[in-house]
């Protein structure tokens, strides 16, 4: 095509033609270096929010179940409290799930149940329906994620009491002193590899202080200490923690995962105390106390209750949940469903939701995606807004930048008015000399583009050796790194590239479709005359 061959001769003239080579250099520069700052933050910006989410997914999952107060109010639930094969003892939704039998009622042994309890939930066949195990059923047919699974969870508050070592030796006890936090206590679940990825890897304080905790142990008359010899290998823990059991759970006490901000207080990984938790009697409520060791720490990252969020085995709450049955309990108890693909999730939800609704067990639960926790929906929201304001704010960048082509092509028409006069008298339409010139614009804002993201890759390449230079200029850390971690993200955004690339490549186009419409507007007779 001749208006290609036109184009390319346009975009690289002779040297009597500085001037609109010059103003062509400047107009890819400057779209250059908006695609190069854009890219970068949006890049690092992106990685940064798939960090803390994937954090609060490793602590909770994508997709959560609980139950409502229908659920605790139901004759499903509340038989269990009358019910002999139950020990008159209300389930946890981990029990309702293992149990034998979903109606543990025997109208022949136990006592009648009250009348203001609502009637039992029958299926067609007359049988109790059973929400806990049909929700597992149901989610395990899903086909919305892969390698989707469930397990029940169960999350409580309490107190915290650890005795710190400070670095003492082991003969000394004067440097220890304690910390004590009301935390929330979630169950851990052996089946999330992504909790792994949010640990803290030791320290070689952590690595003395186990070996003081083990000699020490080892050394002791508790007479309650495990007779079995402390194994060798627990002087030399493995560097990722991803074991809880380093020691003898009957001699230490239960393992415990604690959150970054224990650490920066002085707790060490090897460090005792116990979980305090009150307990209604017939007579009186009573202080009830867990022994408990800190296997590791984790980086639970921006989520709002961080801080206070340890995990811990199964068991131990359980103990305290079951002090206070039902939906009284302190805080929760639900079902997590974890799949792959975390963008997955309203998918998830939403047929999640028809397939309850047609086994008749919706009115159990409420069923939430990790966007609308009540303690991480303000933040998400927060987060999309943000994201939603800076694409805005990127955008008005980039037509400012692009704004430079309408000049430079301005001139550029100006300047070729004596050869679109020609062209126009040899028969070229003004759909031909509108292309030309708009080819211009596209290829400029290409070339901006491309000079921009090859150098956001160099940048990204070496952002962590650059924030490391200019924090060692300005004494401190540019970077906090309680909010943004010990390094940067250093993977372009896919979706900020795309983003780029289109909007640059489409806002060029327009910017070339004014001149090139002055352009193909222009008279041969008029052009030729004038000149």
């Amino acid at each position: 095509m001749f208006e290609l061959s036109i184009a390319r001769r346009y975009l690289f003239p002779r040297w009597r033609q500085l001037s609109v080579s010059i103003i062509s250099s400047v107009a890819i520069l400057v779209i250059a270096l908006v695609v190069w700052l854009i890219v970068v933050f949006f890049s690092v910006k992106d990685g940064l929010e798939t960090g803390w989410i994937d954090r609060i997914v490793a602590l909770t999952a994508p997709v959560r179940l609980t139950p409502t107060e229908h659920y605790y109010k139901s004759y499903y639930y509340l038989a269990d409290s009358i019910s002999s094969k139950s020990n008159y003892t209300s389930k946890t939704l981990g029990e309702k799930l293992n149990a034998d039998e979903s109606d543990p009622y025997n109208p022949d042994d136990d006592e009648e149940y009250p009348k203001q309890w609502v009637k039992p939930d029958l299926t067609a066949s007359g049988s109790l329906i059973d929400p806990v195990k049909s929700a597992v059923a149901i989610v395990s047919t899903i086909d919305a994620a892969k390698s989707i699974r469930v397990n029940d969870y169960e999350t409580a508050t309490a107190n915290v009491i650890l005795s710190t070592s400070h670095h003492a030796s082991i003969n000394d006890t004067k440097k220890n002193h304690y910390l004590e936090q009301v935390v929330f206590i979630g169950s851990l679940d052996d089946n999330t590899p992504a909790i792994v990825k949010a640990l803290i890897p030791l320290t070689d304080d952590d690595k003395k202080n186990i070996s003081r905790k083990l000699i020490l142990q080892s050394s002791s008359t508790n007479p309650h200490r495990n007779d079995s010899p402390t194994n060798s290998t627990i002087v030399n823990p493995t560097e990722d923690q991803a074991s809880l059991s380093w020691p003898p759970t009957g001699t230490f006490g239960a393992p415990v995962l604690l959150p970054k901000a224990f650490k920066d207080a002085g707790a060490l990984v090897g460090d005792q105390g116990y979980v305090s938790y009150y307990s209604p009697t017939p007579s009186s409520i009573q202080e009830q106390r867990i022994a408990i060791y800190v296997a590791g720490f984790y980086d639970p990252g921006i989520m709002p209750i961080g801080s206070k969020y340890i995990l811990a085995p199964r068991g131990l709450v359980a103990d305290i949940r079951g002090s206070i049955p039902g939906e009284d309990a302190p805080i929760s108890n639900g079902l997590n469903v974890r799949f792959d693909n975390i963008k997955d999730a309203g998918k998830v939800k939403k047929d999640l939701a028809a397939a309850f609704e047609a086994a008749g067990i919706a009115p159990y639960w409420k069923i939430e995606t990790y966007q609308e926790y009540e303690y991480t929906k303000d933040l998400i929201q927060q987060l999309n807004s943000e994201k939603n304001l800076f694409s805005l704010i990127s955008l008005i960048i980039i037509i400012v930048a692009c704004s430079n082509i309408i000049s430079m092509l301005v001139i550029l028409v100006n300047d070729k008015k004596m050869e679109i006069g020609i062209l126009r008298s040899m028969g070229a339409t003004w759909v031909h000399i509108a292309t030309i010139f708009g080819v211009c614009g596209m290829v400029i804002g290409a070339a901006g583009s491309l000079i921009g993201i090859g150098a956001a890759m160099v940048t990204l390449r070496y952002i962590n050796e650059l924030v490391g230079m200019m924090s060692d200029v300005q004494g401190h850390d540019m970077f906090n790194p309680v909010f943004y971690g010990s390094i940067l993200p250093d993977q372009m955004s896919m979706e900020a590239l795309m983003m780029v690339f289109t909007a640059t490549a489409v806002v060029s186009l327009l910017a070339g479709i004014v001149p090139a419409i002055k352009a193909s507007l222009l008279r041969p007779s008029a052009i030729l005359r004038a000149e």
